[in-house]
């Protein structure tokens, strides 16, 4: 094949076509494999849609063979990204102040309030409300809590969405009172 059948063959995305482009390719990274390891994957995907860029804008020149133009664009393009490397300002771990894993104080003075706001509105709402939370942190569906109690499931549900209302509206008294008292 001659490089304008490779040409018009990459450009339209024959798989032969790009495989044999992508085997040049790994052929040019060798020498950089072990330093751009980690690198290679997005580096070859990388320079395939540059090359394939410049042949359709027609930046190739012909000077060379495809092949050669590819190889040489691959090893430009792995020099470039080791110097980038170079360049990196790497930080000394060690030095490093990470934060904690612990809540912080605030956190924790949140946590608390908000687990104290769930305790007051638990214990305010009825009980069958409390009845209905306990079985659905134990995971039951409504078709299991609605045999259980020996209603129907959307009367269940119209039971539950009035008990959540209810302790919403409860947790909006609560907290008034706190940011007012």
């Amino acid at each position: 094949m001659n490089d304008e059948e490779l040409i018009s063959g990459l450009l339209s995305g024959e798989p032969e076509t790009v495989e044999l482009v992508r085997a040049w390719m790994r052929a040019s990274f060798v020498p950089y494999r072990s330093r751009l390891a980690s690198d290679l994957e997005d580096l070859e995907q990388e320079i395939l849609l540059e090359v394939t860029s410049a042949l359709r804008e027609d930046r190739f020149e012909r000077r060379s063979s495809l092949r050669t133009y590819v190889r040489t664009y691959v090893s430009h393009k792995c020099i470039d990204q080791l110097r980038a490397r170079a360049r990196r300002e790497w930080l000394d771990v060690d030095a490093l102040e990470l934060p904690s894993s612990a809540p912080s104080p605030l956190d924790r003075m949140a946590s608390t309030e908000m687990t104290d706001l769930a305790l007051r509105i638990l214990e305010e709402t009825p009980e069958a409300c409390r009845e209905l939370w306990q079985m659905l942190r134990e995971g039951m569906k409504y078709r299991e809590m609605s045999e259980r109690l020996g209603v129907a499931e959307g009367t269940l549900r119209v039971r539950v969405l009035r008990c959540r209302k209810a302790a919403l509206e409860l947790r909006e008294t609560l907290q008034g009172k706190k940011t007012n008292g």
